[in-house]
């Protein structure tokens, strides 16, 4: 299909949200069934005109022959965005299971391959902007702040054979979605599918972000830049957390803590968001870990295209199982660990003098 004719397809059927509001009302005024044969005019609440665009400059085809991209596009947010199982899905879209399957996980693989598209971490004069963004959200900041980071437990179903590993210490089976992101809620930095029984300590070591952080971090952050993380991360010179043993805290110390916690509830704001939005990953259920992964990374970044695109929604509920909070962090740290621990220290320290 010519890309000028999908694209004018695109812009007149996003042309006016209100009017899709309409339509909407019109229906359910109607009393009409519970399957809305023409659910394509009016689920489109963004354009979808970077992913088409970006499929294309990868040659990646998305769907089965004979299933459009516009049609590909709308099941896949359709299936992200609830918990209907596949053959409801495919009903809404009027195709078999089969073929919503097939359409579907193939979307998702695609959309993966798009990672680094839409989750972008900032350099140059992106890195400026991200610091001073994070100035301007509140006066009560950590200043030079370039990210925040978080773990977040994304529940799934795994084969009996694997539930020891995947169980967490809430007792059901979850994968882990590590992130960083940025004032405005935008994941720079995502690794997922780790087992749920993993601390995020682990997950953070076994990640490029730790790894980097760990042995070079300036290859991704100016020295003077840092993330900020809870207890559960390792204290190292381009990522701070909060002091520990608060019983013995000076006042400065716990000024510090109360700065670093206000900074960083931008992570905890962004998780609550992607999950509000995507409630299939209030629960995953899929043969393939592998898949489960890819459908996580497929969430974090439409979750991206919406907020670039101002698509902004009051999350409706306060769940929280998402989420779990994590022991303070020990371990015995050997010496590339242990050498930025102690300039993360001294910024630290530095830090809480000048607040």
């Amino acid at each position: 299909m010519n890309n000028n004719l999908v694209l004018n397809h695109l812009q007149n059927i996003n042309k006016s949200l209100d009017k899709k509001k309409k339509l909407l009302i019109q229906l359910l005024s109607k009393n009409a069934k519970a399957r809305i044969t023409n659910f394509m005019l009016v689920t489109i609440i963004s354009d979808s005109r970077e992913i088409q665009l970006s499929f294309n400059s990868h040659n990646i085809k998305a769907g089965r022959p004979g299933i459009d991209f516009q049609k590909a596009t709308l099941m896949t947010i359709w299936y992200f965005s609830n918990t209907e199982t596949f053959r409801q899905v495919g009903d809404r879209f009027e195709l078999n299971r089969r073929n919503a399957c097939r359409t579907i996980h193939k979307y998702v693989r695609a959309l993966s391959n798009l990672l680094d598209e839409f989750i972008i971490w900032p350099r140059g004069s992106s890195e400026t902007k991200t610091v001073q963004d994070f100035k301007n959200l509140r006066i009560n900041y950590v200043p030079n702040t370039i990210g925040c980071i978080d773990g977040c437990h994304i529940r799934m179903h795994s084969a009996k054979a694997k539930r020891s590993d995947y169980t967490n210490r809430k007792m059901f089976q979850s994968i882990v979605l590590l992130a960083v992101c940025n004032a405005h809620l935008e994941f720079i930095y995502i690794f997922s599918g780790w087992p749920g029984s993993s601390h995020d300590a682990r997950v953070f070591k076994n990640s490029l972000l730790g790894e980097t952080l760990i042995n070079n971090p300036q290859e991704m952050i100016s020295k003077n830049l840092h993330i900020l993380g809870d207890s559960a991360f390792p204290l190292l010179e381009n990522l701070l957390v909060p002091y520990k043993a608060t019983h013995i805290l000076s006042d400065r110390e716990k000024l510090f803590n109360k700065r670093l916690s206000s900074t960083r509830v931008v992570i905890e704001q962004a998780f609550g968001l992607l999950l509000g939005r995507f409630r299939r990953l209030k629960s995953l259920e899929s043969k393939s870990v592998e898949l489960m992964s890819l459908i996580v990374t497929g969430a974090c970044i439409l979750h991206n295209l919406a907020l670039k695109n101002n698509d902004l929604f009051e999350i409706e509920d306060n769940d929280q199982n998402f989420n779990i909070q994590t022991d303070e962090f020990h371990q015995n740290l050997d010496v590339p660990i242990a050498v930025t621990q102690k300039n993360g220290i001294d910024k630290s320290n530095e830090l809480s003098l000048r607040l």
